[in-house]
């Protein structure tokens, strides 16, 4: 488990040193794309038998799961611009595409989820939800940190 979250410390600063420097949003997706296989290559300890598997089926979920990435990101920027004076309404759509998203997320995992436990052992099934959730709840720790917070009207 400390190699694990030495690899992953490593990946996420490579990332988020990255950003700092203003590097263009599709490099810095390539990059996180590119250390996300990285990640999962020294950390799921796949055998010779489920590798092209999982790898398969790795690579559809990651193709099936750009639409929402993409969705997110412009939730995410309109939040970084519109935080200050947005209007009810606006919060009230901020909070169902919100939700929305995260519905349409989980029935992505699931759908794929229910592939793998098809075609691979538990415990590679397992690992991969584990390891996946660390990835993505860190990324979006990192990503919200940095947002501002919706402004409360004066009273």
């Amino acid at each position: 488990m400390k190699k694990l979250f030495i690899s992953f410390l490593l990946f996420f600063g490579f990332v988020f040193a990255s950003q700092a420097q203003n590097i263009d949003a599709e490099t810095i997706k390539t990059v996180i794309k590119t250390e996300k296989r990285i990640f999962f290559t020294e950390n799921m300890n796949l055998s010779l038998e489920e590798a092209g598997t999982f790898w398969a089926l790795y690579d559809e979920y990651e193709l099936a799961s750009q639409e929402l990435v993409r969705e997110r990101t412009q939730l995410f920027k309109s939040l970084i611009n519109d935080t200050d004076g947005i209007t009810d309404e606006e919060a009230t759509t901020i909070v169902d595409n919100t939700l929305e998203i995260q519905a349409k997320n989980l029935k992505l995992k699931k759908k794929y989820i229910k592939m793998m436990k098809k075609q691979l052992s538990p415990k590679t099934v397992a690992r991969f939800v584990q390891l996946n959730e660390l990835v993505n709840n860190f990324l979006k720790t990192q990503i919200l940190a940095e947002m501002p917070v919706i402004t409360q009207d004066p009273q």
